[in-house]
Parts: structure tokens; C-alpha cells; sequence
């Protein structure tokens, strides 16, 4: 009996305790949704007034896009930035402005009043503020020169009716003195005519004497002219003679290779000293100014020539040498003398064989003595007009004008060894 009765009150324990758990578990199940559900309720309304501020922050945009573009008054589109996926979205402000257009807007707006293009507006607009007081002020200067200019004007005018008053006066005052004038002048008018007419009566006799005078200038001007031409002439002449001369002790060249015994030797002298063969030259030696034979020129090449030696005084002792000096009064070297042959010549040596010797030696031979000749041979004295006598070269007109041309002269027979007929 007192085992049944444990047993039922057992069972009532455990029942009492599995509602027990079960209600703790409820409990547990109730507060745990209630704490998800708080939090849910507090990120709802996070999120409500995140979207609230959001919304808010979108209107603010929305008005500062407006305001500004009410501002500007340029409509326009804004398409985002390149390389950027908005997702196709669009913005869609009233007053929105492309910012592209309003920078091209700021360039023109900077080009058209000639400022550079500054890096933001408020740069932009202070350029153009300071170039439109610099334009006031330009301005302001400008009106001060012009007010300046009136008042200067005003006073002119003041001025210049005062003066106009006292020119009109002297100009009357003037008016009166010019007729006094006039009938001053036309008295003195009468009496300049009259001095005229006994000036212009001196002209004439002046006029007269002054052409006398000119007469006589011309003819002394004409004969002034004829003196300074052949001046002139004997000028040139000289001038070609002092070109060609060449101080006695200067020799034309030297011999440069000879031997003993031989007859045969060369010279410095060639075809670019205008050398011609059968040139004869006298031979000295270094020391001393005689003559101690002759060396004619037998073959002339470039830089030198061949002489063929002959007349040696001492063919032994004193034979042609290196260094040896030559001379020839008919010969220098690359020039052409002008040769004119003045008085008789006779054979063997007759006028037409020593022009075509001088000439074959290189020279230049006229047939009449004028300017240019620079060397006269004189021969023997010609026969008279008359046919019987002989007449003195040197009272010859030709003799003269080589004098007053400064002509050389030498003689035929000082120069007779020279020549080789």
C-alpha cells in the first residue's frame, strides 16, 4: 500500500517537471524573438531615417541644382564622367547645367574680354573686374584730358577773340599803310626803271667785254689743254719706262750651270720671262762690272735656256761660272720694249735688218715716234731736204718730242754687240 502511493506521487513530479523545462524553453523561444524583433524594429527605423536623410539630402541637390542653374540660365544635360557604368541612370534636375558647355561659356566669356583663362570662376571674374577698372580708369583719364582740352579750347576761343579784335585793328591801320605804300612803290617803280635802263646799257658793254674775255680764255684754256695732254703723255711714258728700267748694276739673270772648257751653259731665265733665242747677253761675274764675254741664247725652255758662250777675254782663267751675272740694254725680263729707230742706219746694219732682229729678240718696232715708245736707237745723222748734206738728228722734230716724252736713247753702236746680224 505504501508502494503504490510513492509511485503515484512520482509521476506527478515528472510531469510538473517536463511543463517546467517546456515553459523555461517557451520563455527562452518568447525572449529570444522579442530581442530579433527589437533589433529589426531599430534597423527598420535606421533605415527609415537613413532614407529620410537621404531623400532630404536629395531634395538639398535638387534645390542647389536649381538655384544654381536658376543662376546661370544655361540648361543643359550632365551625361556623368567617361569610363564610368552608371547603370543607365540620369539625373533629371530642373536648371541642370553640362558643365563642358558653362567651361566653354567661361573660355569665350575670357577670349572675348582679351584676359586669360584662370582656373576657377572667382579667378575669371577678378581678371575681368581688374581689367574693367583699369578700363574706368583709363576712362576717367580720358574725360579728365578731354575737360582738361575744352577748358584750354575756351580759353583759346577767349583768346582768340581778343586777338581777332586787334588784327582786325591792324588790319585796317595796315589797309592805310599799304596804299601809302603802293604810291611809294610806283614812284620808286619809275625810278628803278629808269636805273634799269642804264644798268641794262652797262651789261651790254659789259656783255661785250665778257665775251672778249671768253674768247681769250678759250683760246688759252685750248692751249692749257694741249700742255697738261701731252703732260699727260709724258706721264704715261715715263710711267712705262720707270717699269721697265731697272738700276745699271741689276742683272736680267745669271747663269746657273756652266763648265770649264765648254761652250755650251744655262741660264735663269725662260719662256715665263718672255725670252726669245738669238738674245744675246754681256757676261760678268760677280765681283766685278767688266765684261768678260758673251752668252747667246740658242733654246729656251719653261724655267731656264741654253746659251751658246763666245768672246771670253780669258777662256782659261775666267771661263763662265755659276752665279755669273747677264745684262742686255734691249732685254728685260716679262716685259716687251716699244723700240723706234731714229736717224740713218747703214749696212751692215741698215734700218730693215735691226727691225727684224729687235723684233725677233721679242721687241715691239713702230714706224713713227709717239707716245709708248720707251726706247730710241739713235743711228747716224740722215741726209738733208736739200740731198747734199747731212742734217743733226738732234734738231729733228722727232728727236724733240722724245725729249718732252723722257723717251731712253741709247746708240747703235753701244748696244752693236747685242745685236747679231
Amino acid at each position: 500500500m505504501h508502494n503504490r502511493q510513492s509511485g503515484a506521487a512520482h509521476v506527478p513530479i515528472m510531469f510538473f517537471l517536463i511543463l517546467l523545462v517546456m515553459f523555461l524553453g517557451a520563455l527562452t523561444f518568447g525572449y529570444m524573438t522579442q530581442t530579433k524583433n527589437n533589433e529589426l524594429i531599430k534597423a527598420t527605423q535606421q533605415a527609415k531615417d537613413d532614407l529620410r536623410s537621404l531623400q532630404l539630402k536629395d531634395l538639398l541637390v535638387e534645390h542647389y541644382v536649381e538655384d544654381l542653374g536658376n543662376v546661370v540660365k544655361k540648361p543643359g544635360a550632365y551625361e556623368g564622367r567617361a569610363r564610368v557604368d552608371y547603370q543607365g541612370q540620369t539625373l533629371g534636375y530642373p536648371g541642370l547645367i553640362n558643365p563642358n558647355q558653362l567651361k566653354e561659356v567661361l573660355d569665350t566669356a575670357a577670349n572675348n574680354a582679351g584676359v586669360s583663362q584662370a582656373s576657377s570662376l572667382e579667378n575669371l571674374l577678378g581678371a575681368m573686374i581688374a581689367k574693367i577698372n583699369t578700363q574706368a580708369q583709363r576712362i576717367k583719364d580720358i574725360e579728365l584730358a578731354r575737360d582738361t582740352a575744352i577748358t584750354d579750347k575756351n580759353q583759346s576761343d577767349a583768346k582768340f577773340t581778343v586777338v581777332k579784335g586787334e588784327a582786325d585793328q591792324r588790319a585796317r591801320t595796315s589797309e592805310q599803310d599799304l596804299e601809302q605804300t603802293r604810291t611809294d612803290f610806283e614812284a620808286a617803280k619809275q625810278d628803278q626803271a629808269n636805273l634799269l635802263a642804264t644798268l641794262r646799257a652797262n651789261l651790254n658793254s659789259k656783255v661785250d667785254e665778257l665775251t672778249s674775255y671768253k674768247e681769250q680764255a678759250l683760246a688759252e684754256r685750248k692751249d692749257l689743254e694741249g700742255q697738261i695732254a701731252m703732260l699727260k703723255t709724258q706721264l704715261s711714258a715715263m710711267t712705262e719706262q720707270v717699269a721697265l728700267i731697272q738700276p745699271p748694276n741689276v742683272p736680267d739673270g745669271q747663269v746657273i750651270v756652266a763648265e770649264n772648257g765648254i761652250a755650251k751653259a744655262y741660264i735663269n731665265l725662260g719662256k715665263k720671262d718672255m725670252l726669245q733665242p738669238g738674245t744675246v747677253f754681256r757676261v760678268k761675274s760677280r765681283t766685278e762690272d767688266k765684261v768678260k764675254g758673251y752668252a747667246r741664247v740658242t733654246r729656251v725652255e719653261d724655267e731656264r735656256a741654253e746659251v751658246q758662250l763666245y768672246d771670253f777675254i780669258d777662256p782659261v782663267g775666267d771661263w763662265a761660272r755659276p752665279g755669273d751675272r747677264l745684262f742686255n740694254d734691249l732685254y728685260t725680263p716679262r716685259m716687251t720694249r716699244t723700240i723706234y729707230l731714229m736717224g740713218r742706219f747703214s749696212a751692215p746694219y741698215g734700218h730693215e735688218n735691226v727691225t727684224n732682229m729687235l723684233r725677233r729678240l721679242g721687241n715691239k718696232v713702230v714706224s713713227k715716234m709717239g707716245p709708248g715708245v720707251d726706247l730710241v736707237i739713235l743711228g747716224n745723222n740722215p741726209v738733208n731736204e736739200a740731198g747734199d748734206g747731212f742734217a743733226e738728228v738732234k734738231d729733228s722734230e722727232e728727236f724733240k718730242l722724245a725729249n718732252e716724252l723722257r723717251v731712253e736713247f741709247t746708240y747703235l753702236p753701244k748696244i752693236a754687240d747685242l745685236i747679231r746680224l
